[in-house]
């Protein structure tokens, strides 16, 4: 497989995300009798409250996003906490969230994923020390994010719409989900959703699939259902996909597989899902997340060239039992470097067949 093809699916992906910004697809979303309050929760906060500057007269605004994730250019107060942990700094924003809350009557809320560790106030009686814990024992137990959620919304003042409940006035919600289609409750564990219509979609991963399918044009082939099952059991159902793929087409298909943390390695879903399927299949396929960010493997996912067999280095098994995906991924694979996107939109995958 040529150097070429290698860039052309990167280039499929960086298009993708670059279609799928949230500072443009909230514009479509904005109406002039919106609350002129904004919070912006999330990694993708941040490009969401400048879409909305944009288009919209923008009184007073608060923003709370993890870390390392891009900052507004619009003026606001700025939180930055924990992700995925849950640090001090999550719960210094958690009381300053209030705070703005309690201050103004009707507000606009802009949530995205990243929001349920960067933003918390434990619910009475739980401590601040219990529920970080707590958090950090969930994101490492490979269950799905509905079950991960259900959790944290049993220890949080905010979750579970009970942040909605302390707005005095008219609550507004606009989402850029990084969750199942039709859970929008679960973004950000839902500080004011409880119902999926009680919020207004931004965009989802099928957002992601079907732009990505656009700028493929006629040879795509698409998985319409998010792919959500353990990653073993994703990388065979996309191992038997490349089997069934003709020359020139590319599979797009997106999801979020769940893994279960063993170790302290370097890796994350990505990694993961390219190490089992490099296991499986010798097609080209590329593995990535939206939000440029693969657990803390320092990559955004990992691009596989074509090869004449499948197979993986030897010590495969003993790097995936402690959790090191990464090292194997980057020996038959080449990391996807870039800077965190903006996006969140869960993940993204092609298989291609020359």
């Amino acid at each position: 497989m040529t150097k070429l093809l290698a860039l052309k699916l990167q280039d499929i992906y960086l298009a993708t995300l670059a279609q799928c910004a949230p500072e443009n697809l909230v514009r479509e979303h904005v109406r002039p009798h919106m609350p002129r309050n904004v919070v912006a929760i999330g990694k993708c906060a941040g490009a969401l409250l400048d879409g909305v500057a944009a288009v919209h007269s923008i009184e007073h605004a608060f923003v709370t996003i993890p870390e390392g994730y891009p900052q507004p250019h619009t003026q606001a107060d700025i939180h930055i906490g924990g992700h995925p942990h849950m640090t001090p700094a999550s719960f210094a924003a958690g009381r300053a969230l209030l705070r703005f809350v309690e201050e103004h009557e009707d507000l606009l809320f802009l949530i995205s994923g990243g929001g349920s560790a960067c933003v918390e106030v434990p619910l009475a009686p739980f401590t601040e020390d219990e529920v970080a814990r707590r958090n950090a024992e969930l994101i490492a137990g490979g269950k799905p994010i509905a079950e991960i959620n259900a959790e944290r919304r049993k220890l949080s003042a905010i979750k579970g719409g009970k942040l909605r409940e302390r707005v005095r006035g008219e609550c507004v919600t606009l989402v850029y989900s990084d969750v199942a289609k039709g859970r929008l409750a679960d973004v950000a564990s839902g500080p004011t959703v409880n119902r999926a219509e009680e919020a207004i979609l931004i965009a989802d991963n099928t957002t992601l699939v079907d732009t990505a399918a656009r700028i493929i044009g006629a040879n795509a082939v698409r998985i319409d259902e998010q792919i959500e099952s353990d990653v073993a059991a994703a990388a065979a159902l996309l191992a038997e996909w490349a089997e069934r793929l003709a020359n020139g087409q590319i599979l797009v298909a997106g999801g979020e597989p769940t893994v279960l943390v063993k170790g302290n390695g370097q890796g994350g879903r990505c990694s993961e899902l390219a190490v089992r399927f490099a296991l499986k299949s010798s097609a080209e396929a590329l593995f990535a997340s939206s939000d440029g960010v693969d657990g803390n493997s320092g990559a955004a996912g990992i691009y596989l060239p074509a090869r004449n067999v499948p197979g993986l280095p030897p010590g495969w098994e003993g790097e995936l039992a402690v959790s090191n995906a990464f090292r194997i991924a980057a020996q038959v694979g080449e990391p996807i470097m870039i800077t965190p996107t903006g996006n969140n939109l869960r993940d993204l995958f092609f298989i291609a067949r020359a």
